[in-house]
């Protein structure tokens, strides 16, 4: 094997590594950043194309009722789970079109028994489809232009490590596969 064949090999695998990590980064589940991290902070995100918004906050008393406004309007009280998070999704017809800015209030009883409010405004909607969308799409490309290079490359190398004096005249043509 030379040494170009080697190096065309350590780089196409160095390249489907890579490719198979940037794989795996597309399907783990995205977590909002310091959702978990800080106990002040309220999450609001998008979900089903923006039909909806999950609003999350994390510091309320276990089991307590919370109250989610938006603006001064009570939208629904729910209760926090056993750790305190609260999670509710509000469906985007109690959301009026062009609301982005709108704020959304939880407020409820903190762990030590105090007032507890968490304000976020509202953000907004997607407007259009990015390039993060076609990321996947280019990915998979990108892997099926490499497989027939890795072919052509062993090929490649195959017929370079061939001895050529070894066998007898004639005998590789008509023997070899």
């Amino acid at each position: 094997m030379t040494n170009t064949s080697a190096a065309a090999r350590r780089t196409v695998t160095a390249l489907m590594i890579f490719l198979a990590v940037c794989g795996m980064a597309l399907v783990l589940d995205a977590k909002p950043a310091g959702a978990a991290a800080s106990s002040d902070r309220l999450v609001l995100n998008w979900a089903e194309d923006g039909n909806r918004l999950v609003v999350s906050g994390v510091g309320y008393r276990a089991r307590d009722l919370v109250e989610v406004r938006l603006g001064s309007n009570p939208i629904q009280q729910t209760r926090g789970d056993d750790n305190g998070r609260i999670e509710v999704s509000v469906p985007q017809t109690l959301l009026t079109a062009g609301m982005s800015g709108a704020s959304i209030v939880l407020a409820g009883r903190s762990v030590s028994g105090t007032s507890r409010i968490l304000i976020s405004a509202i953000p907004p909607r997607a407007a259009a489809r990015g390039p993060v969308d076609l990321l996947p799409w280019g990915l998979g490309a990108l892997a099926l232009a490499a497989l027939p290079l890795g072919l052509w490359l062993r090929r490649r190398s195959r017929n370079a490590a061939a001895p050529a004096a070894v066998a007898p005249a004639g005998y590789r043509s008509r023997h070899a596969a």
